[in-house]
């Protein structure tokens, strides 16, 4: 078994290299799952709270005039989403989603952030209340093996029961840096009904 770090220290580590690592071997393929279904629902403008925003990167990709607040527990990546304009939280997930008010945001963004929760489920719950037109989010299947010899605590959720998805499907999410292994992401998006 692998000692783990912390998810913040992790993070941390990895800020300065986030943005160059996702654009140089297109390795976070969920990103462009996120743009291709804004761009199929013709969302261009509007609040969006990104769970687990890292350094913002998403912000690069959507066109559109988005406002966009980013929690995060690293400080680190929050410090390069506030140069994207991010409004930022710098917060536990599981700690900043309860003090968020219902239907604050026209769109919630959890791109493959819930898989370092143990209780994914409480946090879909919020997600669904802080909404008011869309949800978008990506779990990550992740294996006992790739668990285990993980350096960061994550969990698999990605058979969680998805409410009212019109769109739920599997990709190949991410390659990890770590182990060299290809993550089958699950990507569901979810309208809210007004």
């Amino acid at each position: 078994m692998t000692n783990k770090i912390s998810t913040e220290e992790f993070y941390d580590n990895f800020a300065l290299k986030y943005d160059d690592i996702a654009k140089a071997r297109s390795n976070l393929k969920f990103h462009n799952e996120a743009v291709k279904i804004f761009h199929q629902y013709n969302h261009h403008q509007g609040t969006i709270l990104d769970i687990g925003c890292g350094t913002g990167f998403i912000s690069e990709l959507l066109e559109g005039n988005f406002e966009y607040t980013g929690i995060d527990i690293s400080a680190k990546m929050l410090d390069y989403a506030a140069k994207r304009g991010y409004k930022t939280i710098h917060k536990q997930i599981e700690k900043a989603l309860p003090e968020i008010d219902s239907q604050s945001y026209d769109f919630v963004l959890s791109l493959s952030s819930l898989l370092f929760l143990e209780d994914a489920k409480t946090a879909m719950e919020h997600i669904y209340r802080i909404a008011c037109q869309a949800i978008l989010i990506t779990l990550d299947e992740m294996t006992e093996e790739y668990i285990k010899s993980s350096i960061i605590q994550s969990y698999d959720h990605s058979k969680i029961v998805i409410e009212n998805a019109i769109e739920d499907y599997f990709i190949v999410g991410w390659t990890s840096s770590n182990q060299g292994v290809d993550i089958r992401t699950r990507v569901a998006y979810i309208q809210q009904k007004n």
